[in-house]
């Protein structure tokens, strides 16, 4: 049946949501920065971006809720989705939303479902919990719904186990974690002879990690708590088609110092960072000699001025630094 009319649990629910006496509030928030990097002659730019958020609490005990943002560089004004919503269950009208499948079995699963994660929905979604259950919907055209485009998913906790199920595009998949004796056991399997398996077990200061799937990749690992202030860890890498790789880590955190080390065999990478009041200082570098230094300096109010110095992209995986010398000011609000 290509054309039918779509009436989800979610609806039902907000049917017996009790009378509540009207309430509206509207909120602003934003941010705005301007920063001057050093690379290609130079380059300065601003930006500015402020979201106004509304909601209402309705007679019937619903909560409506939508938001419209303005972003200053773009010059753009958008729309954001609308919310209808009850203790128990949401309905979600609008674009770019992820689908069901996405938001009960994930990233790696949903793409098995069919779902890509970059292809979002444009149209309704729906949530009803039930108990321990969470029951997903999505419907993509709502002005022309066809069967095949429906998305389905439920999460559980049943003991101690969870347990999550997709389906989309006449795709599924499934997920699932147990905890066994102190250890846990994870597994999922989709459509395409999909499947993995791993388990992780503490053992006072260490656990210890294994992992495999379809292609036969494997992945064992260790960590260990040396001390409050000091951890290691070892993972190896086993791939049918690709040499196998480790790598051994380092971590120690002290009152304000915090320092990082990395080897894989190849490359390595070191980075000490340092809190001194308002002020934090790092510094790091890698196997091929190629540095960063970064100073941040809080201004308070949500506001902070930074500067950065950096030989390559990513260095810093928390920053995503840029190449070259970068100067700036960021403000929340």
């Amino acid at each position: 049946m290509k054309n039918i009319l779509l009436t989800t649990t979610a609806l039902v629910a907000f049917a017996g949501a009790a009378a509540a006496g009207g309430h509206t509030s509207v909120s602003l928030a934003g941010e705005a920065s301007v920063e001057y990097n050093s690379e290609a002659g130079g380059t300065y730019t601003t930006a500015a971006e402020v979201t106004a958020t509304g909601s209402a609490t309705l007679d019937n005990g619903l909560t409506a809720s939508t938001s419209i943002t303005v972003d200053g560089v773009a010059g753009t004004v958008s729309a954001g989705d609308i919310t209808l919503s009850s203790d128990t269950a949401t309905v979600t009208f609008g674009t770019g939303m992820n689908g069901a499948a996405f938001a009960a079995v994930g990233d790696e699963y949903a793409t098995q479902t069919g779902q890509d994660v970059e292809e979002k929905v444009d149209g309704m979604t729906a949530t009803v919990t039930v108990g321990a259950a969470t029951v997903y919907v999505s419907a993509p055209n709502l002005a022309n719904i066809d069967t095949a485009d429906l998305e389905f998913g439920v999460t559980a906790a049943v003991g101690d186990m969870t347990i999550a199920a997709a389906t989309a595009n006449s795709n599924f998949a499934v997920v699932g974690a147990v905890t066994v004796s102190g250890a846990t056991l994870g597994f999922g399997m989709a459509t395409g002879s999909i499947w993995d398996a791993s388990i992780s077990y503490p053992m006072g200061a260490l656990t210890l990690s294994a992992s495999t799937d379809e292609a036969s990749a494997w992945v064992i690992g260790g960590s260990y708590a040396v001390s409050d202030a000091l951890t290691a860890g070892i993972e190896y890498k086993s791939n049918a088609d690709a040499d196998d790789t480790y790598e051994v880590t380092a971590a120690y955190a002290a009152g304000d110092a915090v320092f990082n080390a990395a080897f894989d065999g190849t490359d390595f990478s070191l980075s000490a960072g340092y809190t001194m009041g308002a002020i934090y200082a790092e510094a790091g570098i890698s196997y091929a000699s190629e540095t960063y230094v970064e100073a941040t300096y809080d201004l308070g109010g949500g506001a902070a001025a930074y500067a950065r110095y950096a030989e390559a992209v990513d260095q810093n995986i928390a920053e995503d630094n840029t190449v070259g010398t970068t100067v700036g000011l960021s403000f929340t609000f």
